[in-house]
């Protein structure tokens, strides 16, 4: 098998075929069209991207968060099986690792039409905020970015080392004098291979807490802004499993094409496939139950603003979409892993493409929602998608295949010396077990098919794929259950009539509403809520609600506000009553008014956080320390094995 897997390597590196020139042009050209429209936003400002005032976030954060996620993927389910021993791994870990340093740089470099001007990203460094999670979240994912390029590079200097010591014709002058370049004085030593195990384990274990912390701060962004449903405990966790999630879901994709474009199925099986459904499964039902976990508390509790949004969310405008991820991204995956006749190549094909565009789609309704919500007046603004951020985000999407069909005409496709490894160690095990075998538990032992996996029974699987559906329509229901508006007592209707007065006086605003019912009586006990009509915010004026009050036996209600600028200032009184709103205006020209602005108290921990910065900066040089170490270990180890073997001449 590790012949094979040599020449299946070397296939990338022959004369490309029509189809792979054409899929590069199309690739090509949707990406220069994403350029071209970053170039009009930069001409034309965030407002051709569909950004307003009512729309500070949209698309490009979650375009940010899922491409940076789908790297975890395969730099995380890669370090973990590394970690674990699990032998299969091996045809897969190359096209895994290289997918996450991919999409890692295309959703760094998103960052930059996230934040409009580029001159922003140079300020970012030159003129930090140490109290921002962005910062952190820029050094984060630099420092994640970095790890994932040594992870990937170590494993290349044997595979480089085989192709070139026996296929050097075949590399072409300019691959092998890279590959010679890269493998000098690897010679397969066992303090080489020592030295290399010892590297990959210690940057397997490093990039698996790197990448939590990289969404972690990501889920930190969204909660330092003071939004509706952002702040939330849960969401560090969610992020992190959503982009496993959906990571895993690429990496299905990504060893899928190259599978099929290079013909490696003798090396990928199904079982590979199969494997790796079942992690997408596992992962599937957690990030369900952090969706649900996350909705159901706040829904219960029902806050203002977080019901505002979860009721557009799950029953409004954004409901037909959320559904849709919910069954199309969630519960459709799940079946197909869990049925048995569709746990095949196709099957988990179809459950990855189904679970990519749909986590793309739960990031927008993550960020639309609360950044249109307008927490002054309690309503919502609108995002409109224009051509600008769509042809960006599918320049990225194109992106990914045309950086991997590039990346492995130079790099070796598979992990040769891992293959040969695995191969070795699986035939070890064989002959342990052949040996240790009794005659009689060879006769009474089951017959497994070839290409079969070795586990639970099929009855087993199809009662563990039920119960996961029952439990998830059952949780569904609930949902909708609590989700039901209390019913509540018909009252006629009523046309009272309500009359606002104000008078300035003493530094505030006197407001006077008298409410008079249909009868022409005053209409005690009545709440009547008063606003402040204003432009601070932008125009159109917005109603400011200042608060309620209730009139007495002779039908007044009054409300004393303290005026913050002066001028002339618009004020509403109205009453609702029978599904019906009366409402009343008056203008009071202010003369006197307080400044809002208090400076804000020291902050008790101010000088614990300067500490902080201090030992956080200290692990980030730490870990870029370590990562640099592992990567002079294995050169040095190179060559001081090269020199002994000159010397020995």
């Amino acid at each position: 098998m590790s012949t094979f897997a040599r020449e299946a390597s070397l296939r990338p590196f022959g004369k490309p075929s029509r189809l792979w020139w054409l899929t590069i042009c199309v690739l090509s050209l949707i990406v220069l069209a994403g350029i071209a429209a970053w170039v009009v936003q930069l001409m034309g400002g965030m407002g051709v991207a569909g950004y307003s005032d009512q729309a500070f976030w949209a698309i490009y954060i979650a375009d940010v968060v899922t491409f940076i996620g789908v790297s975890y993927g395969g730099a995380v389910v890669s370090a973990i099986l590394r970690l674990t021993g699990a032998t299969w791994r091996a045809p897969l870990t190359r096209l895994a690792e290289g997918t996450a340093v991919v999409t890692v740089l295309i959703g760094a470099a998103l960052i930059i039409p996230h934040i409009g001007n580029p001159i922003r990203l140079y300020e970012l460094v030159t003129r930090p905020n140490l109290s921002a999670p962005v910062f952190w979240d820029f050094v984060a994912v630099m420092t994640y970015t970095f790890g994932s390029i040594v992870f990937f590079a170590l494993p290349l200097v044997p595979d480089m080392a085989t192709l070139h010591k026996g296929h050097e014709q075949a590399l072409g002058r300019r691959r092998a004098t890279l590959y010679a370049r890269v493998s000098r004085g690897w010679v397969g030593a066992p303090r080489q291979r020592r030295v290399l195990a010892g590297a990959l384990g210690l940057v397997s274990i490093m990039i698996i807490p790197l990448a939590v912390s990289v969404h972690s701060v990501l889920a930190w962004a969204f909660a330092s802004t003071a939004r509706p449903w952002w702040h939330e405990s849960i969401w560090a966790p969610q992020f992190v499993v959503a982009a496993l999630y959906s990571g895993v879901a690429l990496v299905i994709l990504v060893v899928a094409g190259f599978r099929r474009g290079y013909h490696l199925e003798a090396l990928i099986t199904p079982r590979h496939f199969v494997r790796l459904g079942f992690i997408l499964a596992t992962l599937s039902a957690t990030y369900i139950y952090l969706t649900f976990a996350d909705l159901l508390p706040g829904s219960y509790v029902g806050d203002r603003g977080t019901a505002a949004v979860f009721t557009e969310l799950l029953v409004g405008r954004l409901a037909l979409w959320f559904w849709m991820f919910a069954v199309v991204g969630g519960l459709l995956p799940l079946l197909l892993v869990a049925l048995p006749w569709t746990r095949n190549v196709g099957g988990m094909v179809t459950a990855a493409i189904l679970v990519v565009p749909m986590m793309w789609l739960k990031r927008i309704l993550m960020v639309v929602g609360p950044a249109t919500y307008d927490t002054v007046t309690g309503t919502f603004g609108r995002y409109h998608f224009t051509w600008v951020p769509v042809a960006i985000t599918l320049a990225a999407t194109a992106a990914i295949p045309l950086l991997l069909m590039l990346l492995f005409r130079v790099v070796p496709l598979l992990s040769i010396d891992e293959i040969a490894e695995m191969e070795e160690i699986q035939e070890i095990g064989d002959l342990e077990k052949n040996l240790t075998a009794a005659p009689q538990s060879a006769a009474s032992a089951p017959v497994v098919q070839a290409g079969e996996l070795v586990g639970a029974s099929g009855k087993a699987h199809r009662a563990a794929g039920a119960t996961g559906v029952l439990l998830l329509v059952a949780l569904m229901g609930v949902l909708g259950i609590g989700s039901a508006h209390p019913a509540q007592a018909a009252t006629a209707p009523k046309t009272p009539a309500v009359t606002l007065t104000g008078v300035e006086a003493g530094g505030s605003v006197q407001l006077t509403a008298t409410l008079i019912s249909a009868k022409g009586q005053p209409l005690p006990n009545a709440a009547v809520a008063f606003v402040l009509s204003t432009t601070e915010f932008g125009t159109p004026a917005r109603l400011i609600p200042l608060g309620s009050a209730t009139t007495d036996k002779g039908g007044v209600a009054e409300l004393k506000y303290q005026p913050k600028v002066a001028g002339s200032q618009g004020f509403g009184a109205t009453y609702t009553a029978g599904g019906k709103s009366v409402t009343s205006n008056a203008t009071v020209a202010v003369t006197v008014a307080q400044s809002p602005y208090r400076p804000a108290p020291a902050k008790p921990l101010a000088s614990v956080g300067k500490i902080l910065v201090l030992c956080l900066f200290a692990i980030v040089a730490a870990i870029w320390l370590t990562l640099v170490t592992q990567i002079w270990r294995v050169r040095r180890v190179c060559r001081g094995v090269a020199q002994v073997s000159v010397s020995s001449l």
